[in-house]
């Protein structure tokens, strides 16, 4: 399930008078102010579960929901909670609690009156707490088979713990998925911190299970778990070394069973491994009984092992905890922090896998592509953007994305995003990419600024308004009416119809991508990028409701020219390179040729490399090439033949050569390096060499050097012609 979120901060804690301070940051209806509010309910005082009874139990959220959610915050819930409805979405209830003593607060227990029954037994809500940094969430890491280490202490004189009958009894909840290959699950009994280190090192699991001792140092704000040592005595680790380790070797999922785990508003042990960039930590905030843990374990990780949130899956383990537990209240003893801002912890959705990600041998074979996927002809694609989810089987998930992803999530927008690359490197299809991993916690338009070639300014304002209507009227639907773009002429009338856009949409931020930049006149270009940083400009400066506008630009030599320099209209971007493909992202595209029926050669995808370096348009083509001539085996030869044709005829080379024409400058500066064999230091300061490597053949390297292989072979050709 996809989730908006409705950001709740509590804070300020004044334990004499018993209040505290209550504000929505943010929501699907808007922000809040401040709001102080008086808390009956007691913080837990003891590692047990103080609530008996389920009526005990349901007093206590009861008393929760009525101090919280009263006034302003109340109306702001109940509207963002319809809001969701009509989107047939969830509602992700994420608390940012910045005083100690209220993450002792049952928050988990909350209880709605108006439908009688807790908060978290209505398949729309979640109740995560999330913790305000200053940073984006993490990236998501790209999907695998599922590896579970399952870490177990019970160190002399710290109290009983089965720790052996409870991993057992884990390995026992996962049988089935076990068998079925969809869980791998290591074990690291009587765990010292260098058995601990070692196994991370080793297996690099997705997700660490800890079961044994925890505690919270209340003076120093500090929590630990309890390994062993050498001789099996306490060893305490602090919070913030653990996170060091986990951070260390990529761990993307954290489970405590042990109680004192959820506390602490900031060097707590689950608050510590959030701010590790760890995406989700679930904690306890007090022990529950063996088969409780065991009920949880079992349908959460169905659940993750079916590709659901992990929202969705603490809620499958609680109901599967009501269902199997003596202690009425157990189910509400998980707590899950969270900073993916999804609540998915890996890429590509689905844990099992709907198609290779990348090759992987030594694991079997992957799933590939069939049905449909393999009836369109061609397969392998040269010409336009890539799109899911037709053509997820050939879209790479660039490094890049992590970092305009994580610019993207900031808590506030402090720049743009300039995408620069050559032509036919992706750009477009990036963009799509980006969409559809910011969708839908935030409103996304693409607009094509192709289409106002030879336009005038009113055409360019006019487009992106009627563009911008368009799509968040068919997101959003007829029951948020946005205003009439057909009005929209000038720069002035511009900025209007954003700021009444951003009134009307429930989310709390909209972005607005632009591809091909370059595509207008220079006299249309700069009154229509300095009409839009002022939208930027307007946004930092105070107007909250323009401050949720992001836009991110795409483009080469032209955006280049825009975001270089202090007067420039868009230096208010963070520039983002887009890089080639890397050696593994061309295996994987080559492999692809096994599911069409034919024979891959050992050392193929390296001679295709070998020729590209990764550039995403000659290697689909190269492919494309293959494909078209029926090869029935894709060896170094056919890559040769493919390559041949490649330098005889090609549209991407052809642009090059006529764009070389036209600068003497550029083809000087090319004949020095290319023909004159000479070392160029490249610095994008150098007009000329930041020109070559947007045009795209050469590389910023030290010294610069033509991109690849097949560049390097045709301008040579056309340079000593």
């Amino acid at each position: 399930m996809d989730y908006l979120n409705f950001d709740l901060r509590l804070g300020e804690w004044n334990a004499p008078s018993r209040r505290a301070v209550a504000e929505v940051l943010a929501s699907p209806a808007g922000e809040g102010n401040r709001l102080s509010i008086s808390l009956a309910v007691e913080p837990l005082a003891g590692p047990g579960c103080p609530y008996a009874t389920p009526q005990a139990a349901r007093e206590v959220g009861l008393a929760l929901a009525k101090s919280v959610f009263v006034g302003e915050i109340a109306t702001l819930w109940y509207a963002s909670y319809q809001a969701a409805c009509d989107h047939e979405q969830g509602l992700r209830l994420r608390l940012h609690i910045t005083s100690p003593a209220l993450t002792f607060l049952p928050w988990e227990l909350l209880y709605d009156a108006r439908r009688d029954d807790f908060f978290v037994f209505d398949g729309r809500i979640s109740i995560v707490r999330y913790l305000r940094l200053q940073a984006a969430p993490p990236a998501l890491r790209p999907a695998g088979s599922l590896s579970v280490l399952a870490v177990g202490a019970a160190p002399l004189g710290t109290g009983p713990v089965d720790v052996s009958g409870e991993l057992a009894h884990l390995r026992a909840a996962m049988e089935d998925l076990l068998a079925s290959g969809r869980i791998r699950f290591h074990t690291c009994e009587r765990a010292t911190l260098e058995r601990l280190q070692q196994a991370l090192l080793d297996l690099g699991p997705d997700v660490v299970h800890f079961v044994g001792h925890a505690e919270y140092d209340e003076e120093l704000q500090q929590g630990f778990i309890i390994l062993e040592d050498a001789q099996g005595r306490p060893a305490p680790l602090a919070a913030t070394d653990l996170a060091r380790l986990l951070q260390r070797y990529g761990t993307n999922l954290v489970l405590l069973n042990a109680c004192e785990t959820a506390v602490g508003a900031w060097a707590g042990l689950a608050p510590a491994l959030v701010r590790a960039d760890i995406p989700a930590v679930v904690a306890m905030q007090w022990p529950v009984e063996d088969r409780a843990a065991v009920a949880f374990s079992r349908a959460f990780y169905r659940a993750l092992s079916l590709g659901k949130t992990v929202d969705e899956c603490v809620a499958e383990g609680r109901v599967g905890v009501n269902v199997m537990s003596d202690n009425p209240c157990d189910w509400a003893a998980p707590v899950l922090f969270l900073r993916s801002s999804s609540g998915h912890l890996w890429l590509n959705g689905s844990r099992s896998g709907e198609a290779p990600s990348a090759p992987a041998p030594a694991r079997g074979p992957e799933p590939g592509p069939e049905g449909p996927a393999l009836q369109r002809r061609p397969f392998f694609r040269t010409h336009g953007p890539l799109v899911m989810p037709e053509d997820r089987y050939l879209l790479i998930e660039r490094p890049e994305l992590r970092q305009v992803l994580r610019i993207a999530q900031q808590p506030s927008i402090t720049h743009y995003i300039a995408l620069l690359s050559a032509r036919q490197t992706g750009k477009t299809t990036f963009l799509f990419q980006v969409m559809d991993r910011l969708r839908p916690s935030q409103a996304c338009v693409f607009v094509d600024l192709a289409l106002l070639r030879a336009q005038e300014a009113p055409s360019s304002f006019r487009l992106v308004a009627s563009q911008l209507a368009g799509q968040l009227g068919d997101l959003l639907g007829p029951r948020y009416p946005l205003p009439d773009p057909s009005r929209v002429a000038t720069s002035v009338d511009l900025v209007e119809f954003l700021e009444a856009v951003a009134k009307g949409v429930p989310l709390p931020r909209i972005v607005l991508l632009l591809d091909e930049v370059g595509a207008l006149s220079r006299e249309v270009s700069d009154v229509f990028y300095n009409t839009l940083r002022s939208v930027f400009t307007q946004g930092r400066g105070g107007n909250a409701i323009l401050g949720k506008y992001l836009l991110i630009f795409s483009g080469a030599v032209d955006l280049y020219d825009l975001t270089f320099g202090t007067t420039s209209p868009l230096n208010i971007c963070e520039k983002v390179y887009l890089q080639d493909f890397r050696l593994e992202d061309v295996q994987r595209l080559v492999g692809l040729f096994r599911y069409l029926g034919a024979e891959v050669s050992s050392g193929a995808a390296e001679r295709v490399y070998a020729y590209t370096e990764g550039h995403p348009y000659l290697t689909m083509r190269l492919c494309a090439l293959m494909e078209a001539e029926g090869v029935s085996h894709v060896n170094p030869q056919a890559v040769e033949r493919a390559v041949e044709q490649v330098l005889v005829e090609d549209d991407n080379l052809r642009y090059i050569i006529r764009e070389l024409e036209r600068d003497a400058p550029a083809r000087r500066r090319l004949e020095e390096i290319v023909l004159g064999g000479r070392d160029v230091p490249f610095s994008r300061n150098d007009p000329v060499l930041a020109s070559l490597e947007m045009l795209g053949v050469i590389r910023p390297s030290q010294p610069c050097r033509v991109r690849n292989r097949i560049y390097a072979l045709s301008l040579e050709r056309y340079l000593r012609a």
